[in-house]
């Protein structure tokens, strides 16, 4: 096999399995967006006496924002084009953290640790007693 049939081979299949991925999310998005357009829709209906509908619009913007940066299509496009801050971009350092075992190790370490924080973080505000709530026992004094 020649160099290049390689390298366009391995093209081919790295643009398939980006497509897969956006199909993936793009189809997890539309099952969250489907009961929450549902919902929106039936809250602007039960409001629409008193207020203009606006939750059906902001789930329209969501998917409109959310469909932008997932951008299915974009293997599409000429590679002279300028890229875009996406979900292309996001999946291309997943790639690099993956293609470079030092850096991806680098990063390992750096978002353990920043998970880490968080675990103990939310341990301390859990064990600390909340202002307001109520004594043992449920009595009011």
């Amino acid at each position: 096999m020649n160099p290049e049939h390689k390298r366009t081979a391995g093209a081919l299949v790295r643009t398939v399995a980006l497509l897969q991925v956006k199909l993936l999310l793009n189809a997890a998005r539309d099952l969250v967006l489907i009961p929450l357009a549902l919902a929106a829709a039936a809250v602007d209906l039960a409001l629409l006496r008193s207020d203009q509908p606006r939750f059906l619009r902001a789930v329209l913007r969501l998917g409109e924002m959310s469909d932008r940066w997932i951008d299915v299509w974009s293997g599409g496009r000429d590679a002279h084009e300028d890229p875009r801050e996406n979900v292309d971009a996001l999946l291309a350092r997943v790639e690099d953290v993956v293609r470079d075992p030092q850096a991806g190790a680098r990063r390992a370490r750096v978002l353990k640790r920043w998970a880490e924080r968080q675990v103990t973080r939310a341990r301390q505000r859990a064990s600390r007693p909340e202002a307001g709530s109520l004594p043992p026992g449920g009595n009011h004094p």
